[in-house]
């Protein structure tokens, strides 16, 4: 479409970026990328005392991990103060704001009152007819006060993207604060004040804000601006459809970032959870999301985020993912890990893209390379206790190891095929099952009971490394 197309993505940097904010992010980017408008970032940190600049690092690191670069400078709502105090002044020269002077105590007297009859609270409006002579007259006298906005009766209605139809009668509203007595804007002030100021024509964000459309279409219209189009995101549910939480494992994206999820899962899985493709297929790559992405797709039920499923979209995305990008980032957790040094990177190039090639298929996070291929880099220090108990308890496995190792050792091939048509002869020969050699031959060299095909193992791991182990195995169990 046009530049004209501008969205924002606005976080409090109170917390580390969360799965549920994240999803909003990229809805806001992949629209924008769709249609080719703009994506805009603003940190809303008017909350002095809990921003904190380190949260907007990571908030930001986040986002760039994901892939979602915005398009202009990042907007900081602490550093517009004066631009919404001018702004609050000019809707008070207008007459279309007014200055509260009622102290906290008459409020919540005000307050009290109301719900003893049962009725929800509503400013009564009691400073709304003041004249700007005693208005001043108090201000003069020190008498701290709010700015309220002068609501008109009327109905607030909107088209929602998501929710269709949705409206609200100002009579069920108050003359809400738009001003502390502090000086400080509110949220719904500063945020309309912004959205003009960015001109941003659609705002997409979640279905808690719903309530807070009204007000702000208010202050648009005061301020006599064009209105934004809106689209309002389910809630993301935990699997036991409450609301996501702590209680429901990891909620930031920091936190799968760190347990190893590729960037382009994290984002594949998010998008998913309230939107889907025309094709349904579950496994795609940006490009492809951006191509079929349409804002108006995007349903009205609670999405459940569930751990289960992003782990085999990883899995699928890793599978997909070139050795060379995955040896990319796997290097320096490998380092990291004191798997391999700085010195061994270049060396080991080609040994990595083999042990990449072997297990990619089995699995889910950069993490699991480490977890389950560990054995590629360093001697078992441990095995499998019921790997043990189920391939080693027969007192003949020593023996038979140590035999077979002597075979081993003549091999000048020591490729996959070869080594395991040696196993299979010498099974044949001492009258044993492949398997009874095969699984014990696995514990000893990688401490484990599953691993993908041991003779491609032993290939990757060479013939030293094999022989090594298999007789440390032997010293293990039978000291």
């Amino acid at each position: 479409m046009s530049d004209n197309i501008r969205v924002r993505f606005a976080p409090s940097p109170t917390g580390s970026l969360h799965l549920g904010g994240a999803r909003t992010a990229i809805y806001n980017w992949l629209f924008a990328r769709s249609v080719g408008g703009k994506f805009l970032l603003r940190i809303e940190d008017t909350d002095v005392e809990r921003s904190r600049r380190e949260l907007v690092d990571q908030i930001c690191d986040s986002l760039l991990w994901l892939g979602l670069n915005w398009d202009e400078e990042p907007v900081f709502q602490s550093q517009r103060m004066n631009l919404y105090r001018e702004r609050v002044a000019e809707l008070l020269d207008a007459g279309k704001a007014y200055r509260c002077f009622c102290t906290s105590q008459e409020l919540e007297a005000e307050k009290n009152a109301t719900i003893k009859q049962n009725k929800a609270y509503r400013y009564s409006g009691k400073c709304r007819n003041l004249s700007s002579q005693q208005a001043e007259q108090l201000a003069a006298q020190g008498n701290p006060f709010t700015v309220r906005i002068r609501l008109e009766p009327g109905v607030i209605e909107w088209d929602d993207l998501v929710y269709g139809h949705i409206a609200v009668n100002n009579n069920e509203l108050d003359d809400f604060i738009i001003q502390r007595s502090n000086g400080i804007p509110v949220y719904q002030m500063a945020v309309v004040v912004d959205d003009i100021d960015m001109k941003i024509s659609h705002i997409i964000r979640g279905e808690d804000h719903i309530p807070n459309t009204p007000k702000q279409i208010n202050l648009f219209r005061a301020f006599d601006q064009p209105i934004p189009q809106f689209a309002h995101l389910p809630l993301l549910l935990g699997t036991d459809n409450k609301r996501l939480s702590k209680r429901h494992g990891a909620t930031g994206v920091d936190e799968y970032r760190e347990q190893g999820y590729p960037a382009e899962a994290v984002l594949n899985y998010l998008a998913l959870l309230g939107w889907a493709p025309q094709d349904e297929r579950e496994v795609l790559e940006v490009g492809e999301i951006i191509e079929q992405f349409n804002l108006t797709a995007i349903s009205r039920k609670a999405a459940v985020f569930d751990t289960k499923k992003l782990e085999w979209i990883s899995g699928e995305h890793l599978s997909r993912m070139s050795a060379q990008k995955i040896k990319r980032i796997l290097v320096p957790k490998l380092v990291a890990s004191r798997l391999l040094t700085e010195n061994e990177i270049d060396s080991q190039s080609d040994y990595l893209e083999a042990i990449i090639e072997i297990l990619r298929g089995r699995i889910r996070t950069f993490n699991q390379f480490i977890e389950w291929g560990g054995y590629f880099f360093r001697d078992p220090k441990n095995y499998d206790e019921k790997a043990v108990a189920k391939y080693w308890k027969n007192p003949m496995t020593e023996q038979r190891l140590a035999e077979f190792s002597r075979e081993l050792a003549t091999i000048n091939d020591f490729t996959a095929n070869v080594l395991e048509e040696r196993l299979r002869q010498y099974a044949e020969r001492t009258g044993l099952k492949a398997a009874e050699l095969i699984h014990p031959l696995r514990l000893a060299l990688t401490g484990f009971g599953i691993s993908p095909g041991i003779f491609q193992v032993m290939e990757i791991l060479g013939k030293k490394n094999v022989l090594r182990r298999i007789q440390k195995a032997i010293e293990h169990f039978t000291t």
